[in-house]
């Protein structure tokens, strides 16, 4: 599917969101500096170009990103990465699943952490790097919905901004609560929801210098899927990088409830 995507729009969309919570926990000084960055976006030519894009599936279109997907620039990495390594490093090393780690740009760090670790991704293309740069994990091709482990083989499961892309969230969140071992834990990213309502997915360039996109769904309720198909006693816990906690809220910090599968289920969520 063929789409225009101006950054304008999405910017300002977010401009207008933080305005709206500021009616209600802001400061004047706050608003006016949410209207000048809305000022200055209007007035300002970088944002204002249309460029033609198509839509990719998953696993295609990651397999055209997987040449340049390590490059530095990512904004959205640069905010979920560090966030995810701080809460890597409070669990004791063990087995570990890295759940569509595409390139390994996690694994690399739960193998440093001392963690025995399998990679497993849907892409050829991105497993193949992986491989190449991370000699110390173990990597197959596999399905978020369809892992291609046993029950409870793992201690750690993680997955890095992978949740979006997926519509119907039940199967994928069954099958990483069904490799945990009892008392494991979960660490997810998830985009903010207000990204794929605004109308922006995740895109790139492909290898002939094309522009694609792969779609995004907003999955509001994240956290209530994880609780739900966990069977043990859970603690859910969200970290927002500081710089953009202006445009977004946290969902609660901790809350337990009935028996569930894995004491802990942890999210990093966030957006430019």
């Amino acid at each position: 599917m063929a789409r225009n995507v101006q950054l304008r729009e999405l910017l300002v969309g977010v401009e207008g969101l933080a305005l709206l919570r500021h009616l209600y926990d802001g400061t004047d000084s706050d608003a006016e500096q949410r209207l000048r960055e809305v000022r200055w976006l209007l007035d300002n030519d970088t944002f204002t170009a249309r460029e033609p894009t198509e839509e990719s599936d998953p696993r295609t279109g990651y397999g055209s990103w997987a040449s340049r997907y390590d490059e530095p620039g990512n904004p959205i990495v640069a905010l979920e990465e560090p966030e995810m390594l701080a809460l890597f490093k409070e669990r004791p090393a063990g087995r570990a699943l890295d759940a569509a780690c595409g390139t390994g740009r996690l694994t690399r760090h739960l193998v440093a952490l001392g963690h025995a670790v399998t990679g497993i991704d849907i892409t050829p293309q991105m497993l193949d790097r992986a491989r190449e740069t991370i000699p110390g994990a173990q990597f197959k091709d596999g399905d978020l919905r369809h892992l291609p482990e046993p029950e409870g083989r793992f201690s750690l499961v993680v997955c890095g901004l992978a949740l979006a892309h997926i519509a119907d969230l039940t199967s994928a969140v069954t099958e990483l609560s069904r490799v945990l071992e009892p008392g494991g834990h979960l660490i997810a990213s998830v985009l903010h929801p207000f990204q794929a309502l605004l109308g922006w997915h995740a895109p790139f360039e492909d290898e002939s210098g094309g522009r694609r996109f792969i779609r995004e769904h907003p999955h509001t309720p994240s956290r209530r899927y994880l609780l739900a198909q966990c069977r043990r006693s859970a603690e859910r816990s969200a970290t927002w990088p500081k710089p953009h906690r202006r445009h977004m809220s946290a969902c609660p910090r901790s809350s337990s409830g009935t028996p569930r599968r894995c004491d802990v289920v942890r999210f990093v969520a966030g957006g430019v």
